[in-house]
């Protein structure tokens, strides 16, 4: 894993900037094409893996977008997030869809609740990079999910020719000043996929295929760019949990 360069603020204030950005996160949805093939991407692959009405956790759901849409498509979907704007957002709009399949609740990192599962399928946008004890929480999503389930999880992608563009523009805090880019202050770092693949493989789950998404690019020239593996800046993992295996003697 190669550490973010403008980490320096700690979790819990990307925590509490993210409260501040729930309503101009709802509108990205709509107004880009990287937003929109996120949110394309995630419901894509899960319909993949697991049909509806299977049960799903959307861990750090922010706004409720992504759950929301799965919800649509026949899905029981639990969101949780950290931040409290973000769920009364998802709470406010799962109601005037009249989504009963869809439920949000506030919680942080190390804060799932075994109760809530087994699920089919635990989603995580772009959220373990923001994490400290990344480690950890991707073992408790795995420990959320039933055997034979599927984790699928974004992360920044340190192979990336953009991810790397990125990072050595935000050595410079005036790039990271403006709100639609103050979230990468936060980040603490980028993942080489070997060294994920293994941190999946030591919570139980399977070799992962990867999908690439999201470039600076603005447009449909953008969101295809993203697919490349050496230019996507997000990378999804999708990976199976497998079962327990005993050895004998």
């Amino acid at each position: 894993m190669t550490v973010h360069p403008a980490a320096a603020d700690g979790v819990n204030g990307g925590a509490a900037f993210c409260d501040t950005q729930a309503a101009r996160w709802v509108g990205l949805y709509d107004s880009k094409a990287c937003f929109r093939d996120r949110l394309d991407l995630f419901t894509s692959a899960v319909a993949a893996v697991v049909p509806p009405p299977g049960r799903v956790l959307d861990f750090g759901c922010g706004p409720g977008v992504i759950a929301l849409a799965l919800a649509e498509r026949g899905y029981e979907v639990v969101g949780i997030d950290g931040a409290p704007r973000m769920i009364d957002l998802a709470r406010a709009e799962a109601a005037r869809r009249g989504l009963a399949r869809a439920r949000f609740e506030v919680a942080r990192a190390h804060e799932v609740d075994a109760g809530l599962g087994p699920f089919d399928a635990v989603i995580c946008s772009s959220v373990l990079e923001y994490i400290a004890d990344d480690a950890r929480l991707v073992a408790d999503l795995a420990g959320a999910l039933r055997v034979g389930g599927y984790l699928l999880i974004s992360v920044p992608h340190a192979g990336s020719l953009f991810g790397r563009f990125e990072d050595a523009l935000g050595r410079w805090r005036i790039f990271t000043r403006r709100d639609r880019r103050r979230h990468l202050s936060y980040s603490l770092r980028r993942y080489r996929l070997d060294a994920f693949a293994q941190m999946l493989a030591s919570a139980g789950l399977g070799a992962p295929t990867f999908s690439y998404f999201e470039t600076p690019v603005p447009g449909r020239a953008g969101v295809a760019l993203s697919r490349w593996r050496r230019l996507g800046v997000m990378a999804l993992a999708t990976a199976r949990k497998e079962p327990t295996v005993e050895v004998t003697r």
